[in-house]
């Protein structure tokens, strides 16, 4: 099950997962943000339109950057760690979320604004998704995917907490390995 399926676009949550997703130990070249048209589409399917359009060289370096620091967020030792991490970041961000009426007349926050790139306002809303999390479910739902070389993140939202991948093909990668080591002795 991917866990897309638990996410809007504009979601910080989904925001955090796929900025973590866009380094993949299982393709040839890891780097999915490869370039800034890699970024600025990454930054569309988020609904973040300006700063798909104002993303440059420098821009996809931020990403490159942010996702280090929310990568060490999440493998933090410790919750403590953890948040002192996400604090950090987020202190750091120089815009605050605004609430905003959506296409449908939802009213949603909004990290982003008219002109910002998203080195101004992903931070901030990476952080604040995370440390949400965090406050409402500690860390225990927060995943990385046991199977390896995978280091995909994931959110556990399974009844009994007991998910370990992040993929369905993750899953049946390892399983159909376990089951050839078997038959090999």
């Amino acid at each position: 099950m991917s866990t897309e399926q638990w996410f809007e676009p504009s979601d910080g949550m989904a925001f955090v997962i796929r900025l973590l997703n866009s380094w993949d130990e299982l393709e040839p070249d890891p780097e999915l943000l490869r370039d800034p048209a890699a970024a600025a589409q990454f930054l569309r399917r988020h609904a973040f339109d300006d700063a798909a359009a104002a993303t440059d060289t420098r821009e996809l370096e931020r990403l490159r950057t942010l996702r280090g620091r929310v990568r060490e967020a999440w493998d933090a030792s410790d919750e403590e760690t953890a948040v002192t991490l996400l604090n950090v970041l987020l202190a750091g961000c120089r815009v605050q979320p605004r609430l905003a009426q959506g296409d449908g007349g939802a009213w949603a926050f909004r990290w982003d604004g008219p002109g910002l790139q998203a080195s101004t306002f992903a931070p901030g809303l990476c952080a604040s998704a995370l440390l949400e999390e965090i406050e409402r479910h500690g860390r225990r739902r927060l995943g990385t995917c046991a199977g390896v070389p995978c280091r995909c993140a994931f959110v556990d939202r399974s009844r009994n907490h007991s998910r370990r991948y992040c993929s369905d093909q993750c899953a049946d990668r390892v399983n159909q390995a376990a089951h050839r080591r078997r038959k090999l002795s």
